[in-house]
């Protein structure tokens, strides 16, 4: 057989190969993406996917809070949740069709969820020390309040916290370990407390959280969480709980820097604690 000939038998055998998908063009996104529903924690949000030339035949979807990528959020819709309260949402859109590459487009933001409860009782509280403070009181100050504000916390039960520079309905303390005796005779070096309107949180416990905690791995600003919420919750007028069943989530009245029970530690105040 000529050459020639065979040379022209085996371009017509042989495929040309495939082009990567990075040499492939992009769709041109003509209308944005848009996310509608009314932005309140429990509402669902509903993503539109905009408009694609060429016409798109495979699409996905990514919810981002505040930019970031919310886990195991990527269907068109998306129930607004507790961790959503405060943030912007907004939905990316990935479109492609044949001989086209995958193409992304953001939607714009919604206004910042709001929380699903609305506010029955609003309180005041104002900011003390007492004793040697070796820690960042800046700190302990945004961070009370992030838990305050926390629609997993007492805000959950329509409670509105808001700081204010002196007295308020009560005092929330950092105090030195050794100091807490001077509050009164329920309170002890090692643990946090609640007398009167002093809502007390125990330096030693703020900075290195408790010794069962620590041993689960649980999280210093978890435990954070759960001692603000728990002596607060003991000015709100709750006592103390038991665990409610092995496995359950601990009730934040539950003194689990003590032990658990069975339960699994918990910051945040049970649906029937709220």
């Amino acid at each position: 057989m000529p050459r020639a000939l065979l040379l022209a038998l085996l371009l017509v055998l042989v495929p040309a190969p495939a082009r990567a998908s990075s040499d492939l063009p992009p769709l041109t996104n003509t209308v944005a993406p848009a996310v509608d529903g009314t932005p309140r924690e429990g509402r669902f949000l509903r993503a539109h996917p905009g408009r694609w030339t060429p016409q798109r035949t495979e699409t996905r979807y990514r919810w981002l809070r505040d930019g970031e990528p919310i886990p195991h959020a990527a269907d068109r819709r998306h129930r607004l949740t507790a961790l959503d309260v405060g943030a912007r949402i907004t939905v990316e859109v990935r479109a492609r069709s044949a001989g086209h590459r995958w193409t992304s487009a953001v939607s714009r933001p919604t206004s910042r969820i709001a929380h699903g409860t609305p506010v029955r009782r609003r309180v005041t509280y104002s900011i003390a020390t007492r004793g040697r403070i070796t820690t960042s009181v800046a700190t302990f100050r945004r961070q009370a309040q992030e838990t305050y504000a926390d629609a997993r916390g007492w805000r959950a039960g329509g409670i509105a916290f808001r700081r204010v520079a002196r007295g308020g309905d009560f005092t929330l303390v950092l105090a030195e370990a050794s100091s807490l005796p001077s509050f009164g005779a329920e309170c002890s070096t090692f643990w946090s407390c609640r007398v009167g309107r002093f809502v007390v949180i125990n330096q030693d416990r703020w900075k290195f959280a408790s010794p069962a905690w620590n041993q689960a791995r649980a999280g210093l600003r978890d435990y954070r969480h759960l001692v603000v919420n728990h002596e607060t919750g003991h000015w709100l007028g709750h006592g103390h709980r038991g665990c409610t069943g092995p496995g359950q989530p601990a009730p934040v009245m539950m003194q689990q820097s003590k032990g658990l029970d069975g339960c699994r530690f918990n910051p945040w105040p049970t649906p029937a604690e709220r």
